[in-house]
């Protein structure tokens, strides 16, 4: 073998030895009760409000050329779903990117071409110690025909 590959394997078997090591150390020490996990937390966030998108007549949902408002005090997000996505798209809950993992009280409106503008006031985020309650919410569309 060529003096730099086997340097190179060494590296590897030292950094596997070091690994092993440590995942040993952190398994006894579990088993023994030496570390304390209360909860873990995700780095992610998570939408503070999801609103799925229904035609109150039919209960077909229709997302599809949706636009989702969200208002907290001075905090104000929209985002609306293009027509033409497909069929998929109209089953897909509406959710701001903006109020990812935001807690707080909410105003919520959703409006679509062709239906009554839909309005819930006081819809209420609360912050926990890992993250945020999300809130999931269904808006009946009224046709206008």
């Amino acid at each position: 073998m060529e003096p730099t590959r086997i340097a190179a394997v060494r590296q590897i078997r030292k950094r596997l030895a070091l690994v092993a090591t440590v995942a040993g150390t952190l398994a006894v020490g579990a088993c023994e009760g030496l570390f304390s996990v209360s909860r873990v937390c995700t780095l992610g966030g998570q939408a503070s409000i999801t609103v799925h998108v229904r035609d109150a007549a039919s209960d077909i949902p229709i997302a599809s050329g949706a636009t989702l408002i969200q208002r907290d005090g001075a905090f104000v997000d929209s985002t609306t779903r293009p027509l033409g996505l497909g069929a998929w798209s109209d089953s897909v809950p509406l959710y701001s990117s903006a109020a990812t993992s935001r807690p707080g009280t909410y105003g919520v409106t959703v409006r679509r071409p062709g239906y009554v503008q839909w309005d819930s006031a006081q819809v209420s985020v609360r912050a926990l110690e890992c993250g945020i309650s999300p809130v999931t919410l269904t808006a009946r569309l009224q046709s206008l025909d």
